[in-house]
């Protein structure tokens, strides 16, 4: 992998999902801080850039328990269990909110050298606002490799992944990088791999980026 051609995917990296005292702790979340933080620093290292998708809730979120949804409320808008953890909080964000964007605008987000972070509402899908699915993609496509790491269901990560199919670059996540929520199908791997993604740990991706 080549630095100008990679691109690194930071998925849901935030205290409500990470602490112990999280509104939505992920058990064993807290055990993978060290490896996101290498990731992160590898990619500040080797000056990769980096997207980030967060969850940024609101109230009335049908997804959440208070307004009858499934998950307990959690990452909402403009509380601390919302941000990123320390370790791969943004030292110069672009962030994009859940709306249409000027063509202007769209041209900045695409020469931001700093990271681009994505909120969404909706759990399982990144950017349930097709405008903003538009943008990711222009920011995806000139890139050779995508890695993604951080945290999803399985059903979060399967949607992104067939919403990144096409796109261009070879899509790769990092095995140990990674907190699922709920329970794993033991499928699941195989049908990442069906997909055509690749498995890979962050020692081979250490190895690969400074080779």
């Amino acid at each position: 992998m080549k630095a100008d051609q990679t691109i690194f995917y930071d998925i849901n990296t935030q205290r409500d999902f990470i602490l112990h005292d999280g509104k939505f702790h992920i058990e064993g979340a807290e055990n993978l801080v060290p490896k996101w933080k290498a990731i992160t620093d590898l990619a500040r290292d080797q000056k990769v850039q980096i997207v980030c998708s967060v969850d940024c809730h609101l109230p009335g979120d049908p997804q959440l328990k208070s307004w009858g949804g499934p998950y307990p409320d959690h990452c909402m808008a403009g509380t601390p269990g919302q941000q990123k953890i320390a370790e791969t909080s943004p030292l110069n964000p672009l962030t994009l909110e859940n709306r249409d964007y000027t063509p202007d605008e769209i041209q900045k987000v695409l020469d931001h050298e700093g990271e681009i972070v994505f909120r969404r509402q909706q759990f399982e899908k990144l950017a349930d606002n097709a405008h903003l699915s538009a943008i990711l993609r222009l920011v995806l496509r000139p890139y050779q490799d995508i890695v993604m790491y951080g945290v999803y269901t399985e059903s979060c990560v399967a949607r992104e992944i067939t919403a990144l199919i096409g796109v261009g670059p070879k899509l790769h996540i990092v095995t140990d990088a990674v907190a699922i929520v709920g329970t794993e199908s033991a499928s699941f791997d195989a049908k990442l791999q069906q997909e055509g993604v690749e498995l890979i740990s962050y020692d081979d991706l250490k190895l690969r980026m400074l080779n």
